[in-house]
């Protein structure tokens, strides 16, 4: 058992993932604090040697009105390449990895019970997941890897709802990790590079809501997030948000929350947070 955990049950995370070029190791230097931040929690992940992994990602909406888990199959799909513009060789890249159809159906099972239709498909990664995972070093992880959609809509409630129906799954060794952007918005990343002037002041509304404030009130503090006055300069639209919402839903508020990672850049933030 890694010293991360008192007991069996495994963290939550939530991660910043952004685009594929945080492969280029040009651009993203293994010693640079976002690289090594995410192999920071690669390599906790790895120590802890879970049964296996949910992730819940930005880049995959249910377009049915309740939710949509890969995994039918035993055998790995096709990573999915939903990215535009970039060099060739990034429409190359491979990240082997695991699946369990077993723990697909148990993943189903927990929201089909809770009340929420899931229907059970096959669907590669996509770079929401895999790109970070990368990253993070989880490539040929021993460990089942399970993407589950968001819900189709923006609610910050029923994605809290949603991480609390994965909850369970902590304490049969299963890691939640929720893959989004602290602040992500794409209209507004030309330009100069300075670091846009609603950046840090919603990442750490974010921060105060899930480090400062008291366990009981963690939940109801990220659902506040929605009245923000930053809110649509930090996020036009919440599916990069929303991942946050699964994770302190899966999170409860028994656990204690760390911030593993903060960095801005133009008008994203890679903030990165544990809870264990």
């Amino acid at each position: 058992m890694s010293s991360l955990t008192t007991n069996n049950r495994m963290p939550v995370y939530f991660v910043s993932h952004g685009g594929p070029n945080l492969l280029d190791d040009t651009e993203y230097p293994p010693s640079q604090p976002i690289a090594t931040g995410l192999r920071k929690i690669g390599d906790e992940i790895k120590a802890l040697n879970p049964r296996g992994m949910v992730v819940v990602s930005g880049h995959w909406e249910s377009s049915t009105r309740g939710l949509q888990v890969n995994g039918r199959s035993a055998l790995p799909q096709p990573l999915i390449y939903d990215f535009y513009g970039f060099p060739g060789w990034m429409y190359k890249e491979t990240f082997e990895h695991k699946v369990d159809p077993k723990l697909t159906q148990q993943v189903a099972d927990a929201f089909n019970k809770g009340g929420i239709k899931t229907d059970i498909v096959d669907r590669g990664l996509d770079h929401g997941v895999w790109v970070a995972l990368k990253k993070a070093g989880l490539a040929g992880a021993s460990f089942p890897i399970v993407q589950l959609s968001l819900l189709g809509n923006e609610s910050m409630e029923e994605h809290l709802q949603m991480g609390e129906l994965l909850a369970p799954l902590r304490d049969q060794g299963i890691v939640v990790v929720g893959s989004g952007m602290a602040v992500h918005n794409l209209r507004d990343i030309s330009g100069p590079n300075a670091v846009r002037p609603y950046v840090e002041p919603f990442d750490k509304e974010i921060e105060r809501a899930i480090v400062d404030s008291a366990p009981h009130q963690r939940r109801s503090a990220v659902a506040a997030l929605a009245g923000s006055s930053n809110l649509r300069k930090a996020h036009p639209t919440l599916e990069h948000l929303l991942p946050l919402h699964v994770a302190i839903g899966a999170a409860g508020t028994e656990s204690k929350p760390k911030k593993m990672l903060e960095a801005y850049q133009r008008s994203v933030s890679w903030s990165c947070y544990r809870l264990v």
